[in-house]
């Protein structure tokens, strides 16, 4: 394989050499025209002929959506021969450019594709360009190995707040899209990052409750309830009212997910106090509607466990009514469709199939096809409703 590399690099030209040399380095699971561009500051449209005619020689594979893949070893050999040829102080520079370009990429999308979160604020310099951008996810979902990837890279080059911004930056693919085994290995690095290097107490409750969120969505409930009491810990430190709500209430849906109702309708209940503490003009006081209709959904899937169904449709459908708009604040597909499934459920639990399953068309219709497991879910919700009452 590296005779193969080695021939295939004599038959391309200097400069399409020169930018595969700087752009294997960092090992990059993919490599997009963007990428290219960053590592030899070059054009964008400059590095995609260059990209193309690399392909064309064997050097490079191409893959779907314009983007292209280093077999390993030929890979390792280009890293090698561009610090030989170029020197250690240019190849680090490559590699730095490729983490501003991936930060430049992931910090917008995170915002667009979840413009109603605080957690997706970013950095000043970032949020104007996600106006830009037309589907976050997408673009967060093309780049997830990649940021996996350069949260190390950035940590090994002295970088701890580009490595802690990138992977904060993946909590809407994780949140909407389910991607939890791509984002997984990004969190673990980053909040081990974060305690090791003591990041502020802020950024390291968030990047510890993303990674509580994405452990519980997969089933290791001790790890995230270790993860989501240390997000708990660090946001009481900082005093943030509103991350401590927000990280209590993840212990709540914890143990909602594991069946424990009345323990989860308990957590759920603190995480409204701690929100109501939250004065006039404090921070996260704007949040607060929001907020407490999440908390209002999540009190009605409790209850619904613990049998106690009318309330549980009450709780339910005035979230479902706050999330559609209809209370004033800007309607939010993505929550209103979750709250219409567990109000389904409910109805469903009650005996009432057909107002179950016209909940359920309502949801799908909000969904966009990125929302995978949500849909797989209410499929599953639809069959059940269509099989009779629950009880």
């Amino acid at each position: 394989m590296r005779a193969a590399g080695h021939l295939a690099s004599l038959r391309l030209g200097p400069e399409a050499l020169r930018l595969c040399r700087l752009t294997a380095l960092g090992g990059w699971p993919s490599v997009s025209a963007t990428i290219a561009a960053a590592a030899a500051d070059v054009h964008e449209a400059t590095a995609a002929r260059l990209l193309d005619e690399a392909v064309d020689v064997g050097l490079l594979d191409a893959l779907p959506d314009l983007r292209y893949r280093f077999r390993p070893e030929i890979r390792r050999q280009l890293a090698e021969t561009a610090t030989a040829e170029y020197g250690v102080g240019k190849c680090a520079d490559a590699v730095d450019r490729v983490l501003d370009a991936l930060l430049a990429q992931v910090l917008p999308a995170s915002r667009a594709a979840l413009p109603e979160s605080w957690r997706t604020e970013v950095p000043g310099e970032y949020r104007t360009a996600a106006a830009t951008v037309p589907d976050g996810i997408a673009v967060l979902a093309a780049e997830v190995a990649n940021v996996a990837r350069a949260v190390l890279v950035a940590e090994e080059h002295g970088r701890t707040d580009t490595a802690l911004w990138l992977a904060r930056s993946l909590w809407p693919l994780q949140l909407k899209a389910g991607h939890w085994d791509e984002v997984l290995p990004a969190l673990r690095d980053a909040a081990r990052c974060a305690e090791e290097t003591r990041a502020e107490e802020r950024m390291a409750a968030a990047l510890h409750f993303q990674l509580a969120h994405c452990l519980g969505e997969t089933g290791q409930w001790e790890r995230a309830n270790r993860a989501a009491r240390a997000a708990v810990t660090y946001e009481r430190a900082a005093g943030h009212l509103r991350g401590e709500a927000s990280a209590v209430e993840l212990l709540g849906l914890l143990s909602l997910n594991h069946w424990e109702h009345e323990e989860a309708y308990e957590r759920f209940a603190e995480a409204e106090a701690v929100y109501r503490r939250i004065g006039p003009g404090e921070e996260g006081v704007t949040d607060l509607p929001r907020a407490l209709a999440l908390i209002e959904r999540h009190q009605g899937r409790a209850l619904r466990g613990m049998d106690r169904l009318d309330e549980s449709r009450r709780h339910l459908n005035r979230a479902v009514d706050f999330f559609a708009g209809r209370t004033g604040a800007p309607p939010e597909a993505y929550n209103q469709a979750r709250a219409l499934t567990d109000l389904a459920e409910t109805l469903h639990d009650a005996g009432d199939d057909t107002t179950a399953l016209a909940r359920i068309a309502e949801a799908e219709a909000l969904l966009p096809s990125s929302a995978a497991p949500h849909r797989a879910y209410l499929a599953g919700l639809r069959r059940r409703c269509e099989r009779g009452p629950a009880r």
